[in-house]
């Protein structure tokens, strides 16, 4: 069973193509990808369906460096909520170990690490794909500028990598690389990786506050824009949404809307209603929708929900429906 990624990963795929002359509903389809899908960056895809369409665009448009010129206009908005989480931490080290926590949410197939490098005062953050598939050039290097990417917005724009480092050879010229990275790139290496000033990742995210804080307050506007007026609404899209963040508490909606937990609980019960039942009611909805997804592991939908261990979740799934996440999947395809 394949896993599944955000289609936000995609975000920009559809200008890039279109404006290096190719089609690219026509690429995607043969990636079996709904093309509306991804020009609305609605859902998830498939993991393979994802690396598919970058590989083949950069095939199609015999666009050498389509990887990198996809990744370099990415940026962390494309984690959605996930960003959110990160924009809470103090430093640029403790953003990305957060990121690191719950990639499961954005994209459960791939795998951050960041350790000690090879010297003293260096870290190296590698990426990999949790699956036996060949390493494509484009897909690793369009993962890489978006984490280069990640790593200036959270520490200043005058942050650069020591070095980048690939798995594979390139046809490329080390200038292209340095136009994306702004340092030397190194090929046919262990691991796919930024090499990295550990004092870059002491440095407080603060410094760029005015930015950043910026991308969270889109994702909020974002959240609110349908029901604006309406708190039981604006209460119950922010659960929504930070449900996969592991960080959907009464404290942290509360904040985002500008009260207090406690005026928040007696705004909710002047309309009937209380958190933690509308808590429990996305996660009832959204587990529907999840599991209807047949091709979604069943620790991938638990962790969408929030639950940090998958048996809270089948405890909850036979509260709901009186049996297992297994066989309610089985009723909702039938």
């Amino acid at each position: 069973m394949g896993t599944l990624i955000k289609t936000s990963a995609l975000a920009g795929y559809y200008e890039l193509v279109e404006t290096l002359g190719g089609d690219p509903g026509h690429i995607l389809q043969q990636c079996h990808l709904a093309p509306e899908k991804i020009a609305n960056l609605e859902g998830v895809i498939s993991h393979r369906a994802e690396i598919c369409a970058i590989e083949r665009a950069a095939e199609a448009l015999q666009c050498q460096d389509f990887g990198l010129r996809l990744g370099e206009h990415q940026s962390i908005s494309l984690l959605g909520p996930l960003a959110a989480v990160a924009l809470t931490a103090t430093t640029a080290g403790e953003a990305m170990e957060k990121i690191i926590d719950y990639l499961h949410w954005f994209s459960p197939g791939t795998t951050l690490r960041l350790q000690q490098g090879p010297t003293p005062g260096q870290s190296l953050l590698s990426f990999e794909v949790n699956s036996t598939m060949p390493r494509y050039r484009h897909y690793y290097e369009q993962a890489l500028a978006v984490l280069h990417n990640i790593l200036s917005r959270l520490t200043g724009d005058d942050f650069h990598a020591i070095e980048v480092r690939f798995s594979f050879q390139s046809p490329l010229p080390q200038s292209r690389y340095q136009q994306v990275f702004h340092c030397p790139a190194k090929f046919r290496q262990a691991m796919d990786a930024l090499l990295l000033h550990t004092r870059d990742l002491h440095t407080p995210v603060a410094r760029n506050s005015s930015d950043l804080h910026a991308i969270l307050d889109q994702f909020t506007e974002e959240v609110l824009t349908d029901h604006s007026l309406n708190l039981g609404y604006q209460v119950e899209h922010l659960i929504e949404s930070l449900l996969p963040t592991h960080n959907c508490s009464l404290e942290t909606v509360s904040q985002q809307l500008g009260f207090t937990p406690r005026t928040l609980q007696r705004q909710l019960a002047a309309q009937g209603l209380s958190f933690e039942k509308m808590q429990d009611e996305a996660r009832r909805s959204l587990a529907d929708s999840y599991l209807a997804e047949y091709e979604m592991p069943l620790v991938q939908v638990s962790a969408l929900l929030g639950y940090s261990e998958q048996s809270t979740f089948s405890r909850a799934c036979k509260r709901w429906y009186g049996c297992t996440p297994m066989q309610r999947r089985k009723q909702l395809l039938h």
